[in-house]
């Protein structure tokens, strides 16, 4: 009797703890301790507005912005200056307000006025940036990094909360795939396609906006 009461005791503490590192393996980062054991810091929002985007307000009017969609171009070959050209040139049919790569983060677009990344209707509720495809190891760390700021300083500057809407469709943090299940719009399904590449790619870990969403409340508190 002792012995069988040993044995499922035994053999309910080793699936606890194998629960438990599975759900630790899960919630940590590798990417997010890279950057963070690396030093990496983010660049700073530098302001290259266009005059030639159009002006329409946001659904609650000029400056009112509910949250942030995250996008990456899905153009292995291009560079930060190259898709920021083509987009002035064909804004007719899309824009964002903002590209991030490694080493800069460059506002095109004034955040008081809605862009059309997302279709209707998240165009009038989300400030939108793009993020730039990299090739190395240390360039996507580096780029995620000034991606999860540059996040967290649209939340900080309109007065929002952080909040993951990827996952239940609430909130002020989105990707293009959240918004596009959730909302509508279209049927992109970025940057989960590219976060999970790269990921595995640089650090045998894919990387989900889950984890994404952890490196912006870092960067949210230190703001």
């Amino acid at each position: 009797m002792f012995k069988k009461v040993f044995l499922t005791v035994f053999t309910i503490m080793v699936t606890v703890l194998a629960l438990g590192s599975i759900n630790t393996q899960a919630s940590s980062s590798k990417l997010n301790n890279y950057i963070a054991s690396h030093n990496i810091k983010h660049n700073k929002v530098s302001s290259k507005v266009w005059g030639g985007f159009p002006h329409y307000k946001y659904r609650h009017g000029k400056n009112k912005p509910e949250g942030v969609v995250v996008h990456e171009t899905g153009n292995p070959n291009s560079t930060i200056f190259n898709e920021i050209a083509y987009m002035k040139k064909n804004y007719r049919n899309a824009f964002v307000h903002t590209f991030v790569d490694d080493d800069h983060i460059i506002n095109i677009a004034s955040t008081k006025y809605l862009c059309w990344g997302v279709g209707y209707p998240g165009n009038a509720r989300f400030v939108q940036f793009e993020q730039v495809e990299m090739h190395s190891k240390k360039s996507f760390a580096s780029e995620v990094e000034n991606a999860a700021y540059y996040t967290a300083y649209i939340l900080k500057k309109y007065h929002l909360k952080p909040n993951d809407a990827c996952y239940d469709g609430k909130g002020t943090v989105w990707s293009h795939k959240a918004v596009a299940h959730y909302l509508g719009g279209s049927d992109h399904t970025d940057p989960a396609g590219y976060y999970k590449n790269r990921g595995k790619k640089y650090f045998h870990q894919s990387y989900t906006m889950k984890q994404f969403y952890k490196l912006v409340l870092t960067n949210y508190g230190n703001l």
